[in-house]
């Protein structure tokens, strides 16, 4: 699973450079190119923004403090993943999400100075890219892995204990 994770977290990583290098090729910083609409609502749209903060543009001009933050975090992330003895693909998969679309946006951080988003979600303007939405729908899945699946797989994994029955009478 450690060659699945790695191959998984570059392909992610790959896949945001370019789709992110594409939105700044072909959209300039005051278009607005309707996708999806319902009327007069756009539902999706394309518009580029670079944003030097965090999620909602939350710690804006904080690059450095975010970079390092996120970098320590990428790091903690992938050493417990390592460590965890028995790995499932869900997990994998999740991991992977989370520290490939992590990785995506540091990139941006470290050699931009800022993180290129170019997805917008409306009615609520969201505004975010590829990377956002690994890391979001990693750590969903992640969630649902520890709710619903990790104890049951564990349990494969687990000594056999002894079949005995005290009475306590």
């Amino acid at each position: 699973m450690i060659i699945l994770f790695w191959i998984l977290t570059a392909a992610f990583m790959v896949i945001d450079r370019l789709t992110k290098a594409a939105a700044e090729a072909n959209i300039g910083e005051s278009d607005h190119i309707r996708v999806i609409t319902a009327g007069d609502t756009d539902i999706l749209a394309f518009s580029l923004h670079k944003n030097t903060g965090a999620a909602f543009s939350s710690f804006t001009g904080k690059t450095v403090a975010l970079a390092a933050v996120t970098a320590i975090a990428l790091v903690l992330i992938t050493i417990y993943f390592h460590r965890q003895k028995h790995k499932h693909p869900l997990m994998t998969v999740s991991y992977a999400m989370i520290v490939g679309g992590g990785i995506g946006n540091l990139y941006d951080r470290i050699f931009q100075g800022y993180v290129t988003d170019f997805i917008r979600l409306f009615p609520f303007n969201f505004i975010f890219n590829f990377a956002d939405i690994c890391v979001v729908i990693g750590a969903i899945l992640l969630i649902a892995y520890y709710l619903f699946i990790d104890e049951k797989y564990l349990k494969k994994f687990a000594p056999t204990q002894s079949s005995e029955v005290e009475n306590d009478k």
